[in-house]
């Protein structure tokens, strides 16, 4: 079955009615439950980090590197896979990256060896790669783009309902348990997930199979050359910046609870609970901003303004906080401090995913979305890395966690600012009256 599966009842439907919005928040609400699985994934390394490290002997370099592998080839699954579904559904697709999720969870549980979890990791963080620019696509193919807004926090914001609801009850199975628990209910969870979007998952009308009012008109196009799409000034100041805190969000994922734990002082138990409250800010940020956008864009604010100039106002100012921490020495300031830099950054997805969607027809979407998460993702391979090796020649665990998080800080503020100079997606967006014709 092609992008261009079939859409009825629902694609017959106008976006108005009960029945399409049910549909529609339907597919989100699944979505989000992805978002959920993949990121409980990325936040169980965090979670076990202690226990496996002293069990297999590991170094907090060489902890750094395990937690680097689940990017080894992160970006390159999410670009091949996501233009391959231009052509394939996303539907399944997205089937196969969530029984991967599952079975790449197997070896960790086995694993005897730093080697077998090293493999463990590079199998799912390949899965997990497509995961988001095939989401987004399927997402957006339910609204229009001055709604897209809210549904793109509420995805994003699964990360911070795996964090906040689901990291403090992987923690206590995991004391209880042991550490391969942990890896073991992860997989279960995501066999769930595909057997819950093989029954739920489809396109909606606003995706490559052109809707109702969207059918293409004598003289456009629907297809745009990709030097186009990816050589402007939007794709790249939303490149940076999604790089940024792609680069901030894996050394919270690795080593948020070593830090509670090392830096801070906080017990086990207590790092595990306190993981997600970076994030519960998140919650409410992305929806806020989610809501706002959209609504600026309804009232016919621009693209510019309503996401390029709010987006990097939120992404320099979260970046500043960030280099206030190593000024604060004491744990409920440190943690309240952390939870405005990360919990604001994230706020980028809504800013940045839903920009790089303007810039293309609906049949590059996939491709364009994949090509920008697995450029931006790479910041995951050396961030970990870098603060492992950090942790390892600082004069205390604490001064070690703070250099990276100003390091991460002044990258982010940096990014803002080139964000909000560079993102104007209605100058770089397609114009298909204008478009010169590009053969599928």
């Amino acid at each position: 079955m092609t992008v261009n599966e079939s859409l009825a009842p629902y694609g017959a439907l106008p976006p108005s009615s009960p029945r399409y919005k049910a549909r529609a928040w339907g597919v989100t609400a699944v979505l989000v439950l992805s978002s959920v699985v993949v990121f409980l994934d990325k936040a169980l390394l965090g979670l076990v980090a202690k226990p496996m490290s002293a069990e297999l002997g590991m170094s907090a370099a060489g902890f750094g590197t395990l937690g680097s592998a689940s990017y080894v080839l992160f970006g390159l699954t999410c670009i091949a896979v996501s233009f391959a579904a231009q052509r394939i559904s996303p539907r399944w697709v997205l089937l196969v990256c969530g029984l991967l999720w599952a079975i790449g969870q197997v070896p960790a549980i086995v694993a005897a060896t730093g080697g077998m979890l090293y493999a463990s990791r590079i199998v799912v963080g390949a899965a997990e790669g497509p995961a988001n620019p095939l989401s987004m696509t399927v997402l957006y193919s339910w609204f229009p783009n001055e709604r897209r807004g809210l549904p793109q926090a509420l995805y994003t914001a699964g990360a911070a309902v795996a964090k906040i609801a689901l990291a403090p009850v992987l923690t206590l199975i995991i004391i209880g348990f042991g550490w391969r628990a942990g890896f073991l209910t992860v997989g279960a969870l995501a066999l769930a997930w595909s057997v819950l979007w093989l029954a739920t998952g489809r396109q909606g009308p606003y995706g490559a199979a052109p809707a109702r009012g969207d059918q293409p008109q004598p003289g456009h196009t629907t297809r745009i050359s990709w030097r186009r799409a990816l050589l402007n000034r939007t794709f790249i100041g939303c490149f940076l910046a999604y790089f940024a805190q792609n680069a901030l969000a894996a050394i919270i994922f690795t080593w948020l609870p070593s830090y509670f734990e090392n830096a801070l002082g906080f017990s086990p138990e207590a790092a595990g609970s306190l993981f997600g409250l970076p994030s519960a800010l998140g919650i409410v940020a992305l929806v806020t901003t989610g809501a706002v956008t959209d609504r600026l864009l309804r009232t016919g604010v621009t693209s510019r303004r309503a996401r390029g100039l709010l987006g990097g106002a939120c992404l320099t100012g979260a970046g500043i906080l960030l280099t206030c921490l190593p000024l604060i020495h004491t744990p409920l300031p440190a943690i309240a401090l952390l939870m405005l830099g990360y919990g604001i950054s994230v706020t980028v997805n809504t800013f940045a995913n839903p920009a790089v969607a303007e810039l293309v027809p609906p049949a590059q979407r996939a491709g364009i979305l994949g090509a920008f998460s697995g450029l931006s993702v790479t910041a995951g391979i050396a961030s970990p890395i870098i603060t492992g090796w950090l942790l390892d020649r600082a004069a205390t665990p604490e001064a070690g966690y703070t250099t990276a998080f100003l390091l991460s800080g002044i990258l982010l503020a940096v990014a803002g600012v080139l964000f909000a100079l560079l993102v104007d997606p209605e100058r770089d967006r397609h114009n298909p009256l204008r478009s010169n014709h590009v053969p599928a």
